[in-house]
């Protein structure tokens, strides 16, 4: 009969019994020794990632010192503990938080050699899908990158909280009374306080004592339940008065989520569809999904989710006799809920890091398939075996495939390029990050890329004229600059650019049009003021470049260069205690800058002062002693012009 048939290939009872006659066979290690193998396999795999950094949402853990991030999201206590702990012993370098990481993975995926065992498998079964959840390439978002240890942690505490309950005297009628539930019910509290992918937890054991490999009858574990219960109420009351679980409103959970509005409706099917699809075959890249109006466009479209569900339904009904395919179906569909975007857990639209403890139901699912391939041909069993195998060593390629992505924001946002060659986003970041670092060539070819797939974004269009201009290239940036007038004519930044172009070019007339025209456009923009005040300049208006200077100072205080140059006119123009004034404020303002100093000292020399003069030369020497002689050169050339300068202060 098939029910006696499929019972050979479980251990009977709720608690793991000792390896039967064919597994044995197919490996003379006990469970012990093969669960420690996939832990240390699974450790392995990802020690390339220990050198990695900081990516994406980590910069937030960066600039709080390890309190922001996700850990600061929701009510996840315990994983702001980590990544502060994290933070102090790592002193501010990422590594010890990859090494948690990378350990915890090896937790997990000995915990589910157990869970393996637990439901039913026979050794051999657990040993091949346990291989299979250590090298999935789904998990690489969760272990590589810093930000996915919520999910890893709360996959670790839950599957210690199922087994710690499940064990076999806590099973018996007796167990109710035990106190060796409270471990359990301690590692359900730190579970729901590292994600709130833990709250299913209570409904898991529910469902593993009622389609487990010994059905448990409820009455039996009610004091049980009662208590997992609790756990996930007291948490959620907790975090929804303390503001963590707040829903977000449908704009701002757009705009988190990455989900077009058009698509909302449909948001929760095809986000269920994205995490089956990368469980089975994962996505080239592993972060930054969306999900677009044109995705649900057509009823095709949104059928998938159902027919995927279908397929889903099918296999655990045809392998409905295997509690390790009931125990997967639970441990698959349930944990995916949390995930999803529903409020109030609007997250991102699917992220592969939401798929970790997932992933433990898909694996006992093909664990399944194994156990029958196993049954069904007895003859080719070792061969299944290593075909097995072969398949954890083909997920573990991907993985190390994978991994490079979260190197640094460089290499993911490349990812996301060529995952996605039609979006334009991940080249305008690439530009920001090019940008910071001043690599002008390499930001300019991302530029290039986002204006070719997006090209009357003016945004970019304007990126690409100051880029051109940090180049030198300044017609380039002259034409650029026009462009992006002609997309946006009342712009005035691109007013700005382009008078920087043509000031750059000599073209002092049209520089002037162009930076007055800014300032018409928009008279609170500094930048404007100030180019105006250059062009000014440059066109033999002294009076006119030292209204537009002061008025840039007023807009921005701090300007350096407006303070430089208004000073320096002034000077120019016989207004000494003013240019004095002005440097003194720039030397406050950058107090190791040779040029302030210069000015600054032959400002004194003007006005006769030479004690101040001498103190200014004295601190140019020490910034750079090679600068004293062009200094002194100048000061003798304003000796030569005004020799009176050298008695005044003699005279005193």
């Amino acid at each position: 009969m098939p029910g006696k048939r499929e019972a050979k290939n479980r251990h009977p009872g709720a608690a793991a019994a000792p390896p039967g006659a064919s597994g044995a066979r197919a490996s003379t290690l006990s469970p012990n020794v093969l669960g420690i193998l996939c832990a240390f396999a699974a450790i392995a795999l990802y020690l390339p990632a220990l050198p990695y950094g900081w990516v994406w949402d980590d910069r937030l853990l960066v600039l709080s010192n390890g309190a922001g991030g996700v850990g600061a999201e929701g009510f996840r206590l315990l994983t702001s503990l980590l990544f502060r702990l994290e933070w102090a012993l790592g002193y501010g370098t990422p590594l010890f938080a990859h090494m948690v990481s990378i350990f915890l993975h090896g937790l997990a995926t000995w915990l589910f050699f157990r869970m393996a065992l637990r439901v039913g498998a026979r050794p051999w079964i657990a040993f091949a899908a346990t291989l299979l959840f250590a090298a999935h390439p789904v998990h690489a978002e969760s272990v590589a990158y810093v930000s996915g240890l919520p999910d890893l942690l709360a996959t670790v505490f839950v599957l210690t909280a199922l087994l710690l309950a499940r064990s076999a005297e806590l099973c018996r009628p007796e167990g109710c009374r035990s106190w060796k539930i409270w471990p359990a019910y301690v590692a359900m509290v730190a579970a729901v306080l590292s994600d709130e992918a833990a709250i299913v937890a209570p409904l898991l054991l529910v469902g593993l004592d009622r389609w487990g490999p010994v059905r448990v009858p409820w009455r039996r574990r009610l004091t049980h339940y009662s208590g997992f219960f609790a756990i996930v109420l007291i948490y959620l009351l907790v975090r929804y008065a303390s503001g963590g679980g707040s829903t977000p409103t449908p704009g701002s959970a757009d705009a988190v989520s990455g989900i077009d509005a058009a698509a909302r409706g449909w948001a929760v099917p095809m986000a269920l569809l994205e995490y089956l699809k990368m469980l089975v075959f994962p996505h080239p890249l592993n972060a930054l999904r969306t999900l677009h109006a044109s995705e649900v466009a057509s009823w095709t479209d949104r059928v998938a989710p159902f027919a995927a569900l279908a397929v889903l339904a099918l296999i655990v009904g045809w392998r409905r006799r295997d509690p390790l395919a009931r125990a997967g179906a639970l441990l698959l569909v349930l944990p995916l809920l949390p995930a999803l975007p529903l409020p109030p857990f609007i997250g991102s639209f699917a992220v592969e890091r939401g798929a970790y403890l997932a992933s433990v139901g898909f694996c006992l699912i093909v664990a399944s398939i194994y156990a029958w391939a196993a049954r069904s041909f007895p003859v080719v069993r070792p061969l299944l075996f290593v075909a097995a195998v072969a398949i954890a060593a083909l997920a573990a390629l991907g993985t190390l495939l994978r991994l490079p992505v979260w190197r640094d924001n460089v290499t993911l946002l490349f990812a996301a390029a060529a995952a996605d060659p039609s979006d334009p986003e991940p080249h305008l970041t690439l530009v920001d990050y090019f940008g910071q670092a001043r690599q002008w060539p390499a930001a300019l070819a991302e530029i290039d890329r986002a204006i070719a797939l997006d090209p009357k974004n003016h945004a970019a269009v304007a990126k690409r004229t100051a880029i051109l201009s940090q180049l030198g290239r300044h017609s380039e940036a002259e034409a650029s600059a026009r462009h992006a007038l002609e997309l946006e004519p009342n712009d005035a930044a691109s007013y700005v650019n382009l008078s920087d172009a043509l000031l750059q070019q000599g073209k002092i007339a049209e520089g002037v049009d162009a930076a007055r025209r800014a300032t018409e456009i928009d008279s609170t923009i500094a930048d404007g003021w100030y180019n105006y005040g250059v062009a000014l300049a440059a066109h033999g208006d002294a009076a006119g470049a030292i209204r537009a200077y002061q008025r840039t100072i007023a807009l921005r205080p701090d300007d350096i260069l407006a303070i430089n140059n208004l000073g320096t006119i002034l000077g120019g123009t016989g207004k000494m205690e003013e240019a004095r004034d002005l440097f003194v404020r720039l030397v406050a303002l950058a107090p190791k800058s040779l040029q302030a100093r210069m000015n600054l000292a032959l400002a004194y020399l003007r006005l006769g002062d030479r004690e101040g003069a001498a103190r200014e030369r004295e601190a140019v020497r020490k910034l750079d002693p090679g600068a004293v002689k062009r200094l002194d050169e100048l000061f003798n050339a304003q000796v030569k012009e005004q020799p009176g300068t050298g008695t005044k202060k003699a005279a005193r």
